[in-house]
């Protein structure tokens, strides 16, 4: 009879642990609500800390451009060119930028793609630094303008909020 109750015991202590683990299992609800959380964590953290540089970028960007009836997001940034990513006559008065970096890794990345798609695509650095990918730079407000809105509605180059803007640096590099 002892045999008889060990199998039984053994086979409930069976039953029992496959139930258990089968209500452990992950399901695509689980999966889509951690990938929401992890989503709206993301949305905050921007690529930005959040320091007096964020305070300080938020700002230099809420400032505008008008070119007739145009009104482009503009930010004048003490910035300087990038070793080997560009030279001081491919720089400037008006850069259009298409995303920043914290390394400049990613930005000559993205600057070598742009390259590849015909664009005139430099990198500059702030003090901090954080990298700015410029896809092309221009004498007058005018031509930056029309720039503006052909790199805005080109399929090729993916943009996040609040890119593109118009960089104007605070100096032009010596030519």
């Amino acid at each position: 009879m002892t045999i008889m109750t060990r199998v039984t015991s053994l086979i409930i202590a069976a039953i029992a642990a496959i139930a258990m683990l089968s209500g452990c299992k992950t399901s695509e609800a689980n999966y889509r609500a951690a990938y929401q959380a992890a989503k709206e964590k993301s949305d905050e953290n921007s690529g930005i800390d959040d320091t007096i540089y964020d305070r300080i970028r938020k700002e230099a960007i809420s400032s505008r451009l008008i070119v007739g009836t145009d009104s482009i997001p503009l930010s004048t940034v003490n910035v300087r060119l990038t070793e080997g990513c560009g030279t001081p006559e491919q720089f400037k008065p008006y850069s259009i930028v298409v995303n920043q970096f914290k390394q400049v890794f990613n930005a000559k990345s993205l600057m070598n793609r742009l390259r590849d798609n015909g664009h005139d695509a430099i990198v500059v650095e702030t003090a901090e630094p954080l990298y700015y990918v410029i896809a092309g730079s221009y004498e007058t407000a005018e031509e930056a303008a029309a720039a503006y809105h052909k790199i805005k509605s080109d399929k090729n180059i993916v943009l996040k909020e609040p890119f593109p803007w118009i960089l104007r640096p605070v100096r032009l590099p010596g030519k």
